[in-house]
C-alpha cells in the first residue's frame, strides 16, 4: 500500500530578516506617496503653462512611484522563506525588481524623447508664471530629503533596491533644477531651451536605467562580492590547534546576504569530530564579520 508522504515545512526566515523587509517595504510606501504627490504637482502645473520640460520631470518622478510600487512587490516576494524549490531563498526578487525599474526608465526616456522631437518640429512657448517655479522648488525640496532618507535607509538596512532607487530620487532633483533653467530660459525669449532640457532629461534617465541595469546584473551573474583574501584572513584569525590553511574561496550574493564557499586544510590525523567544531568556529567568524545572514559552506581536507 501506498503512502502519501507529508509535505516538508518551509524554513522559516530569520526574525531579523523579516524585521528589515518590513522596515524596507514601510520605507517604500511613503516614498511612494511623496513621490506621486510631487507628480501630480509638477505634471498639473506643467500641462497648464505648456512646458514640456516640466511635464518630462513629472513623468520622471512618476516612474519614481512606479519603481516604488515593483519594489514592494519584489521586497514581498524576497521575504518569503526558503522551501523545496527555492533552498537559497528568494533574495534576487529584490534584484528582480531593480531591472523592473530598468525597463519603467528606458521607456520613459524614450516617450520623452519623442515628445522632444514634436516640440522642435512644432515650437510652442510655455506659459512661464510664479506658479511654476514655487512648484519646482518645493519639489527639489521634498526630493531631497527623500532620496536622503532612503539613502540611510538602504545602508542600514542592506537594500540593494533601496540605495538604488534613492539614486534615481536623487537624479530627479538635478533633473528639476535644469527645468528650473529651461523655465528662466523660456521667460526670456527662449523658448527652444524647455525642449532641449527636456531632451537632457531622457539622457539622465536612460543614464541611470544603464547605472541600475549594471548592479542588479552583478548580483544575478553571481560576481564575487567578497575579496577572497579578506575571507582567508578572517578564516585564519580563528586560534584553533589544527588548522592550516584556508583556499578555493568563492562568494556570491549581495548586502541582503553573503554566500561563501571554501576549503580548510586540517591537520591528517585531526578526527571528524574535531574538524567540524573548526569549521564550526570559522562559520561563526564569518558570521560575525559579514553578518548573521551569510551562509557558508565549508569543505574540510587534510593538509600535507
Amino acid at each position: 500500500m501506498l503512502t502519501r508522504r507529508p509535505k516538508a515545512r518551509p524554513a522559516q526566515i530569520s526574525g531579523k530578516q523579516a524585521r528589515r523587509y518590513r522596515r524596507i517595504r514601510f520605507v517604500l510606501i511613503w516614498v511612494l506617496v511623496a513621490n506621486l504627490g510631487v507628480a501630480l504637482g509638477k505634471g498639473g502645473v506643467g500641462f497648464s503653462i505648456g512646458s514640456i520640460s516640466m511635464v518630462a520631470d513629472a513623468f520622471h518622478s512618476l516612474m519614481d512611484g512606479s519603481s516604488n510600487i515593483i519594489g514592494i512587490i519584489g521586497i514581498t516576494l524576497a521575504s518569503r522563506p526558503r522551501d523545496e524549490s527555492h533552498a537559497y531563498g528568494h533574495t534576487k526578487f529584490e534584484t528582480f525588481a531593480s531591472l523592473g525599474v530598468v525597463l519603467l526608465l528606458l521607456i520613459t526616456a524614450l516617450e520623452i524623447g519623442r515628445s522632444v522631437i514634436d516640440r522642435l518640429m512644432h515650437p510652442q512657448a510655455p506659459d512661464v508664471g510664479v506658479a511654476a517655479f514655487a512648484v519646482m522648488i518645493a519639489t527639489i525640496a521634498v526630493n531631497i530629503a527623500i532620496s536622503s532618507t532612503e539613502r540611510r535607509a538602504g545602508r542600514r538596512l542592506n537594500s540593494n533596491f533601496l540605495v538604488a532607487d534613492s539614486r534615481h530620487t536623487m537624479s530627479d532633483v538635478w533633473v528639476s533644477m535644469s527645468v528650473i533653467v529651461s523655465l528662466v530660459a523660456a521667460a526670456l525669449g527662449y523658448p527652444l531651451m524647455d525642449a532641449i532640457v527636456a531632451g537632457i532629461i531622457a539622457i539622465i534617465i536612460a543614464y541611470w536605467a544603464v547605472r541600475i541595469m549594471q548592479e542588479a546584473s552583478s548580483v544575478l551573474l553571481d560576481r564575487a562580492i567578497i575579496d577572497p583574501g579578506r575571507v582567508k584572513e578572517v578564516c585564519m584569525s580563528v586560534k584553533a590547534e589544527g588548522l592550516l590553511d584556508c583556499h578555493k574561496i568563492r562568494t556570491r550574493g549581495s548586502e541582503a546576504g553573503y554566500w561563501i564557499d571554501l576549503h580548510l586544510l586540517v591537520e591528517p590525523q585531526m578526527t571528524t569530530k574535531d574538524s567540524h567544531r573548526i569549521a564550526s568556529l570559522v562559520e561563526r567568524r564569518l558570521k560575525n564579520t559579514f553578518g548573521d545572514e551569510t551562509d557558508t559552506v565549508i569543505h574540510i581536507e587534510p593538509g600535507r
